[in-house]
């Protein structure tokens, strides 16, 4: 794995993030939170651990650094909310008619100060043949549908709820940008796996990954979120306390 790779600094809570969107509490150890800047959340590597021994690698790469993608919330900021007007069916039909969507078009993204999300295949491929990124799972407990689209509007992922429906797409190039559309506020949880032929060894498939999106809802309802966060998190404190100072 590569040296580089650490967890960052961009938002570290030491103890235990509390996520809290649509009345519901998730509980995320000691996590990064991503919300603006570039970020490449799908980025294939491959790596040499051994000569001869070719491994795949799935991981999160910003301009601070790569990080494994259980170690960061990749959070959709409330400025990212907008119309599908205009969209085609296909995509309002997953979406409605208002949705959360990261633009692919970076000035835009800049401008909302939301993350400037991307998909790569980062240097030292043995050779040009794609990577295919595959969505393995959509959480269960998603709140609402998922699609990746291009700037042309095809869609290169998509989920509705936990049911995955276009559900894997390949890439050549070094680097490319999406629109990335959530239908719902709330937590989103999808798993991932990326996949490549190599010339030598075969077909290489990474670990499945697991990423999670945090959609942040409007403010009054962000705000009251907030309330029921703290809330759960001194009672969930005051329960270890207790356990701990018990004796019998």
């Amino acid at each position: 794995m590569n040296t580089s790779r650490f967890r960052g600094s961009i938002a570290r809570l030491g103890i235990a993030l509390t996520l809290t969107c649509g009345g519901a509490v998730h509980w995320v150890e000691a996590a990064t939170i991503l919300s603006s800047g570039h970020a490449d959340i799908f980025e294939a590597e491959y790596e040499l651990p051994a000569p001869g021994s070719p491994e795949l690698h799935l991981g999160v790469h910003t301009d601070d650094g790569h990080f494994e993608p259980g170690d960061v919330i990749l959070q959709v900021k409330n400025s990212a909310r907008t119309s599908t007007d205009g969209l085609p069916s296909p995509i309002t039909t997953i979406l409605g008619t208002s949705a959360w969507i990261l633009p692919v078009d970076l000035e835009q993204a800049a401008a909302l100060g939301v993350l400037e999300a991307g998909v790569a295949r980062a240097a030292g491929f043995p050779d040009a043949s794609a990577v295919t990124y595959t969505m393995v799972a959509s959480g269960a407990s998603n709140p609402g549908n998922f699609v990746l689209f291009t700037a042309g509007n095809t869609i290169r992922l998509s989920a509705i709820g936990g049911t995955v429906g276009t559900g894997s797409f390949s890439v050549t190039a070094s680097h490319i940008h999406y629109n990335w559309g959530f239908s719902e506020s709330g937590i989103y949880t999808f798993d991932m796996q990326a996949s490549y032929v190599d010339p030598v060894h075969g077909l290489l498939q990474s670990p499945v990954e697991t990423y999670t999106f945090q959609v942040v809802p409007e403010p009054a309802t962000w705000a009251l979120a907030g309330g029921v966060a703290v809330g759960a998190l001194g009672l969930r404190r005051r329960l270890r306390r207790g356990s701990r100072v018990r004796t019998s």
